[in-house]
């Protein structure tokens, strides 16, 4: 009996760190949400989701946020709060995670996000096309682009 109670007391302890091992995507609904929250309450939702202020990356208006955990491409997700005093938030997550990117653009299009239009404009010098849509209250965008790995960026504000 003592035996099988260490082997579940292992076994538990093991199924909480294997799930530590995955980043935190954030779901569209939950993203805008976001894009709310002030910017105490912010990095408490960052803190909690295990991802760190990056101090070196981040200035007054833009706070750099990037997952403690690396993904399979052993890049971590990154995600950028932007507020220039006065104005809403806008926020900018990005991830290697197609599948994410993917349920990301369905789940705008089941929730009456409209279409809006298309752009090209760069990420970091790489040319990357931009789809933008809207609901009348919420802006989000989102786009793709290659560097060393395939990339992908939702972006959300008022």
């Amino acid at each position: 009996m003592k035996k099988i109670i260490l082997f579940l007391a292992f076994i538990i302890s093991f199924l909480p760190s294997s799930h530590l091992l995955a980043q935190y995507a954030f779901p569209i609904s939950e993203f805008i949400k976001m894009t709310g929250q002030n910017a105490s309450d912010f990095e408490t939702t960052m803190l909690e989701k295990d991802y760190s202020l990056q101090t070196k990356m981040s200035d007054a208006v833009n706070k750099i946020y990037t997952s403690d955990k690396k993904g399979a491409e052993g890049k971590p997700y990154t995600i950028a709060r932007k507020q220039v005093p006065g104005a809403s938030v806008a926020l900018t997550f990005t991830t290697t995670d197609k599948k994410y990117y993917l349920e990301t653009k369905a789940k705008l299009a089941s929730s009456g996000y409209k279409f809006v239009k298309e752009e090209n404009k760069p990420v970091n010098n790489v040319p990357a096309t931009w789809f933008h849509y809207t609901n009348g209250a919420y802006k989000v965008s989102i786009c793709s682009y290659t560097t060393d790995l395939k990339w992908f960026v939702v972006e959300a504000h008022l």
